[in-house]
């Protein structure tokens, strides 16, 4: 068969220099360095820690208005991926795991491994990606950095960064209240207002609530699942003082809801046999119907997830043009779930209780030079301190249910003696699990551009990382769990270890409105060790040395990547087309493995993505537009010749030249907005149409290759119909999600305690029970918006 690669390749990059070649007349758009938002057709981004035009900034950049995200009915950063290409989320049946993946790779957050997606709010870097799953509130922007961001965003930017602004106050008393119904009763509250506290400060307040019954109806009990009542407060203020801007934020979210996630079991995972055998033993056995919004099974829950805030960034001009910028902030995330029952069954069988609790600080001091005026307009520079600290503990407890001791422990004198424990002790805390780490990372940065013509940019970055961590882990078990969670108690000594990464770019303008750049740029993610409980225990010390086994230890994760690209706006800016061709090798690839028994998280060998970005936006004028953008992803293992075995067969098995999992080949989305007049009223209305999709990939929690965790590619419509009168004070809109209520994979895990069920080696060689994610259904909605 012919190679097909090369021309992949080619294709896209024979576009970029058809682009380049053809001069274009336009004049380049003059950008505010304050500004931070949209401005008709030039958007403005801070991916360079300076507010510049996107399309001179040397980067593959996915920027999304407020409006935008409006428009395209992104409630929560886990609907961003249907607006910003080759951007996944993903979250399992506790919310702490939230994966967040850029090019197809990402880390679960249940696990003390470093995120490989830096995420920052108002510049504070969030190290916790669950602390951020509450609905957006009074945000200006969100930009999603593809690739290594290791020079300017740290250690655990590795492969990409995700930057979320909110609104800043305006010298003008002003404000809006928004209300809103949808499906499943779902109400949503929210509103702000600008209020001025002098000539040069402002403040501004925003706010939001959330009551949501949630879609699931679970046959088992007869109640409703997936609902949640949400409140979320931002209060800003702004002064400047001569030449000083300060800017002070604080903000508190609160998630209280059940937190349960509908996990259908998928019949075609098992034979017939067994089937028959669960639907027998287990009142009539778990739902399997992959495409309806019906559960069956025990339902024992709770969600409180507490998140707050609060930040100060003062900005100093000083002589000459610069900028001194110091930003200091404190973050706590408490998470606390009941989720279970965690076998899935319609019996009460064991429930899992997790606890997150996260404290950190950010400070970084800034320094930012005028933009081309160094060195006779040849120079200008970015450069930076900063300080990261975060005490991190995660617990689990275990508990057993009414029936645990009835089909987990077989007859006899064990049974009776399980059931006399549970008599006595009600099964709570049956498995007790506490970690705790305390990370402090120390970095030195700094990024110039050198100007050689006034059509050739150089730009070289760099930064040196000193991470240093300790921590600790215990793991209690009663004598009837420990074939779950064996008993363990560890004292890590800690990891301290040095890095440099950087970038250079070299950038040529053959015109005005095109820009051409080659970055080669570096990133990567410190070592540390396992928070998973073990059978047998992870830990093991050599007496002799003191040493801990590597079961429970890993190493630390490189990326190097490669992009050629262009940037270019036609038709008196009327088209954009940007295009980035990459290639990302990961060395050292932490993997989330299963060795048959326990979840561990290793260095799995060397990973490598590459392939295209192609984002296009036609706005031939204000009153309609065509944005697209279109993503291919080559993924394979270069090196993976331990990967995990099959269930049922365990062992390891050689994963080389296979793919990581959610990483699709193709990926993309497409949108419509269109408004008008109504007649000679002053009544305006807007449409759009949005429609994203992605191709077959890996869904499984576990890198094993299973073709049972392939799920098949699909594509979701949303689309939004808004009425609004004189100068925008009042708008009405309908709106939809998942119009043609369109079925598909998000997860895929494999039944709990499927083997203790007999469920592996069901349907052939190597399978095993599969449990599938419900994704959302079709949702629809109402909303009514008053400003002033």
């Amino acid at each position: 068969m012919t190679n097909i690669r090369p021309y992949l390749w080619a294709t896209p990059f024979a576009l970029a220099t058809a682009l380049a070649a053809s001069p274009v007349a336009a004049q380049e758009a003059p950008v505010d360095d304050t500004a931070t938002e949209d401005s008709g057709n030039v958007i403005v981004v801070t991916a360079q820690k300076r507010a510049e035009n996107i399309q001179d900034v040397p980067i593959s950049i996915a920027a999304v208005s407020g409006e935008t995200m409006e428009t395209a009915n992104i409630l929560t950063v886990m609907d961003l991926g249907r607006v910003a290409t080759n951007f996944q989320t993903v979250r399992s049946s506790n919310t702490g795991s939230t994966r967040i993946g850029i090019r197809g790779v990402g880390s679960l957050a249940n696990t003390l491994i470093e995120p490989s997606v830096a995420v920052f709010m108002d510049g504070v870097y969030v190290p916790r990606s669950g602390a951020i799953l509450g609905a957006f509130l009074d945000i200006d922007g969100v930009e999603v950095l593809r690739g290594p961001q290791g020079t300017l965003f740290g250690r655990n930017a590795s492969v990409g960064a995700l930057s979320i602004r909110s609104a800043l106050p305006r010298n003008e008393f002003s404000g809006e209240v928004s209300a809103e119904a949808g499906s499943f009763d779902r109400y949503k509250l929210s509103g702000h207002i600008n209020v001025p506290l002098g000539e040069n400060m402002s403040a501004r307040v925003a706010a939001m609530g959330q009551w949501y019954d949630g879609p699931w109806k679970n046959v088992f009990d007869g109640k409703t699942y997936g609902g949640s009542d949400d409140v979320a407060v931002r209060g800003t203020v702004k002064a400047e003082f001569g030449n000083v801007e300060w800017i002070v934020r604080g903000d508190f979210t609160r998630l209280d809801g059940d937190g349960v996630v509908n996990f259908d079991f998928d019949p075609a995972s098992v034979t017939p046999a067994r089937l028959a055998f669960l639907q027998a033993a287990f009142s009539g056995g778990p739902d399997t119907n992959l495409g309806d919004r019906v559960m069956n099974q025990s339902v024992a829950s709770g969600l409180v997830d507490k998140n707050w805030g609060v930040s100060s960034t003062a900005s100093l001009d000083i002589a000459g043009g610069s900028t001194l910028r110091l930003i200091n902030s404190y973050r706590k995330w408490t998470n606390d779930q009941l989720d279970g029952d965690i076998v899935f069954l319609p019996v009460p069988l064991a429930t899992r209780r997790s606890l997150f609790d996260s404290g950190s600080q950010n400070h970084e001091l800034q320094f930012i030079s005028p933009e081309r005026e160094w060195l006779g307009g040849h120079f200008d520079m970015v450069a930076g301190l900063y300080y990261f600290e975060e005490k991190f503990a995660l617990g689990e407890q275990l508990n057993m249910d009414t029936q645990y001791c009835n089909v987990l422990v077989p007859a006899g004198p064990g049974r009776a003696a399980c059931a006399a424990y549970y008599a006595s002790t009600g099964g709570i805390a049956a498995t007790d699990q506490d970690v705790y780490q305390k990370v402090r990372s120390i970095a030195a940065y700094a990024q110039g551009n050198v100007y050689i013509s006034d059509a050739l940019t150089l730009t070289l970055g760099g930064r040196w990382t000193n991470d240093r961590k300790r921590g600790s882990y215990s793991q209690v078990s009663s004598p009837f769990t420990q074939t779950i969670r064996a008993p363990e108690v560890l004292t890590y000594p800690g990891l301290s270890e040095s890095r440099f990464t950087y970038r250079v770019s070299l950038n040529y303008k053959p015109a005005d409105d095109v820009m051409l750049f080659a970055t080669h740029s570096t990133g990567y993610k410190s070592g540390g060790y396992n928070s998973g409980g073990g059978v047998p225990s992870l830990s093991t010390f050599d007496p002799q040395s003191n040493l801990i086994s590597t079961r429970r230890v890993f190493d630390r994760e490189t990326v190097k990547n490669y992009e050629l690209g262009i940037k270019s706006s036609w038709l008196d800016r009327a088209l954009t087309a940007n295009l980035t061709l990459y290639r990302m090798d990961i060395a050292g690839f932490q993997d989330r493995a299963f060795d048959g028994v326990s979840f561990v998280v290793r260095n799995a060998g060397n990973l490598r993505q590459q392939g295209f970005e192609l984002d296009l936006v036609l706005a031939p004028s204000d009153r309609f537009s065509v944005s697209g953008s279109l993503a291919y992803l080559d993924s394979k293992f270069t090196d993976f010749a331990n990967a995990s075995g099959l269930p049922g067969i365990g062992g390891t098995q050689d994963l080389t030249g296979k793919p990581n999992s959610f990483s699709p080949a193709w990926s993309g989305s497409l949108a419509v907005d269109w408004n008008g007049d109504i007649g000679s009223s002053d009544l305006t209305w807007a449409a759009n149409a949005n429609v994203a999709f992605v191709s077959d990939q890996y869904v499984g929690t576990v890198n094993d290759a299973n073709p049972q965790s392939i799920a098949d590619g699909y594509a979701v419509l949303g689309a939004r119909l808004s009425l609004s009168g004189r100068d925008d004070r009042w708008s009405l809109a309908v709106f939809a999600r998942n119009l043609t209520n369109t079925h598909y994979r998000p997860l895929a895990v494999y039944q709990p305690l499927g083997a203790a069920l007999g469920l592996n080696n069901g349907a052939f060689p190597g399978s095993t029970a599969n449990r599938i994610q419900a994704n959302e259904p079709r949702t629809y909605g109402i909303s009514g918006t008053i400003r002033f």
